[in-house]
């Protein structure tokens, strides 16, 4: 039995909401990106970076095809934005 547009709805938002949390945690543990000189190696990530890090790629991933889905049947609900 497939979901419900509201089912789909309540888990787009959820998975949206995971992952703005995992990149506001990830910003908190990182801070801003500052570019490597040239010549100069990355440096050692920590393991609570590295955690921030892995967090907030698996709610990516989670939430792209998610998100399509969503907007695909949103659009076939309600039409296509306009271009304007």
């Amino acid at each position: 039995m497939s979901e419900s547009y509201e089912e789909l709805e309540a888990r787009y938002r959820a998975a949206l909401n995971r992952v703005s949390e995992a990149y506001r945690a990830l910003h908190e543990v990182m801070g801003d990106p500052k570019p490597i000189p040239p010549g100069e190696e990355p440096p050692v990530l920590t393991k609570a970076e590295r955690d921030a890090q892995t967090e907030a790629m698996q709610a990516l991933q989670e939430y792209v095809p998610l998100r399509d889905r969503y907007w695909a049947t949103r659009w076939g609900r309600e039409g296509n934005p306009s271009k304007s």
